[in-house]
């Protein structure tokens, strides 16, 4: 094959200039210094020559084109910095769009890469994958018979996404079952509601419930709207649930911590690889000044622990989580480029750790610590989710009066069957069923609402010796 040409070479060179001067790749400071720009040309010069060998030698010259080499030498020195830095290609960046704006077509899964393994974090309500029972924590082995060891998060949202009414068939692995459990789903579109209207409600007269799944663009006025409708109904203290919320933008985390906030408080601080540190402030006054305690667990990232770190350190609400467990631990702040010469191509790296109002990493803590551990087993959170149970709790923790169900007559010539005696058993199994989290999340709040308690020594309730 012939040695590629001077355009090809000029390509290359425009490209791997401006990731490395662009993006600070491999460059200690933002600004390249006029004496380093010889040395800098002779690494440039390697990755010419490198390419040049390649199409040279190369035995398939159908895998040699300049273009697809130099996306693969874009994806190289990306998955080498961390494991959420990553090149989005034109289809996979339209896909990252489609997450942030909240309407996709898919399975309707959060999901992480944990452990290397694709890890469902919770299926939303009323999806194809709610409907086929996968539950938090299930690993998703294979997709179409093609293993998912070690695959970004990005290629396996391409692979689970698709075109309305197609299925995909998976092979997922579930912590106390032997043998893989095969799932053919079929796909819909999946509109994304950051705060579903069966999620924003009153566990009783003054208790409220809000459930923010996601940080997309809307979430914040979502939010508000759902507090003061309840504020409509009689809140004064608001169970607000974050568990296996990875997260999302942070301008928008920015926001919703404004909605707790006096004005002019610290909300979270950044900073860069030049140590410098770019602080958010509260801007206006809080929409209320409620009870407040937050749900967590190991599941709760990025944008989540932002908003429980600044609540947590400003004591405006307590914390709450499964025990044994932290939050997940993702305290960096990532950015995307737009990549202007590869047409529609972004590259989304890690450009900051942010820290709480009280300077803790959460990056370095692994996780933020609850102030009350909800006593509840793993086993009984799969039992919950398993059950649809989230966010559950008996009229009678809750004192909420319910109607009594007529039932029906037996008939006395009706012969009973086993199976009729087996399955009330089991129904009734089925409704001791509820939300042990939350129920102790709920404990908290009706204490301090029944002292009329104000947000200090709410605080001081999961914190006796502060």
């Amino acid at each position: 094959m012939a040695t590629p040409g001077r355009k090809h070479i000029y390509f290359l060179f425009v490209v791997m200039l401006f990731v490395f001067i662009g993006t600070g790749i491999g460059v200690q400071r933002s600004v390249l210094a006029y004496e380093d720009i010889d040395e800098y040309m002779k690494k440039m010069k390697v990755l010419t020559k490198v390419l040049v060998t390649i199409q040279k030698n190369y035995v398939d010259s159908d895998k040699t084109k300049t273009e697809d080499l130099v996306k693969g030498a874009i994806h190289g020195m990306v998955s080498s910095l961390d494991r959420y830095s990553v090149f989005l290609e034109v289809d996979e960046a339209k896909e990252f769009d489609d997450q942030t704006e909240g309407s996709f077509g898919g399975l309707g899964i959060q999901i992480k890469v944990i452990d290397g393994w694709l890890t469902v974090l919770e299926p939303l309500p009323d999806t194809p994958a709610s409907k086929a029972q996968l539950l938090s924590g299930d690993r998703i082995v294979e997709i179409e018979g093609v293993s998912m060891r070690g695959i970004s998060i990005e290629k396996a949202i391409k692979q689970l996404k698709g075109e309305p009414d197609t299925q995909v068939t998976i092979s997922i692995a579930r912590k106390g079952e032997t043998e893989l459990i095969k799932k053919t789903l079929t796909r819909a579109i999946i509109n994304v509601s950051a705060v579903p209207n069966d999620e924003q409600i009153m566990l009783d007269s003054s208790i409220g419930y809000i459930r923010l799944r996601d940080f997309t663009r809307d979430a914040s006025e979502e939010l508000e709207k759902a507090i003061r409708k309840l504020e409509d109904e009689g809140m004064r203290g608001l169970v607000l649930d974050l568990r296996d919320n990875v997260g999302g933008l942070l301008d928008v985390a920015v926001s919703i911590c404004d909605l707790f906030l006096e004005k002019d408080k610290i909300i979270v601080s950044q900073k860069d690889c030049n140590d410098f540190e770019t602080t958010y402030y509260s801007k206006k006054k809080p929409v209320s000044n409620f009870a407040l305690a937050v749900l967590v667990n190991e599941y709760s990232a990025s944008a989540s622990e932002i908003v429980a770190g600044c609540l947590q350190d400003h004591k405006r609400g307590i914390i709450v989580g499964p025990v044994g467990h932290r939050t997940f631990g993702k305290g960096l702040v990532q950015t995307v480029y737009d990549l202007p010469s590869l047409e529609g191509a972004r590259l989304k790296i890690t450009t900051a750790k942010y820290y709480t109002p009280a300077g803790k990493s959460i990056d370095e803590q692994k996780g933020l610590l609850p102030d009350i551990f909800a006593q509840v087993t793993d086993e009984q959170r799969r039992a919950v989710h398993l059950a649809g149970k989230v966010g559950y709790l008996h009229p009678a923790q809750t004192g909420k009066k319910v109607e009594e169900k007529v039932e029906q007559e037996a008939d006395p010539d009706k012969p009973v069957t086993v199976d009729e005696i087996f399955e009330k058993k089991e129904e009734s199994e089925q409704d001791q069923v509820y939300d042990i989290e939350l129920y102790t999340a709920y404990q908290c709040i009706k204490g301090a609402v029944l002292l009329q308690s104000n947000k200090e020594s709410l605080y001081s309730l999961a914190n006796p010796r502060n």
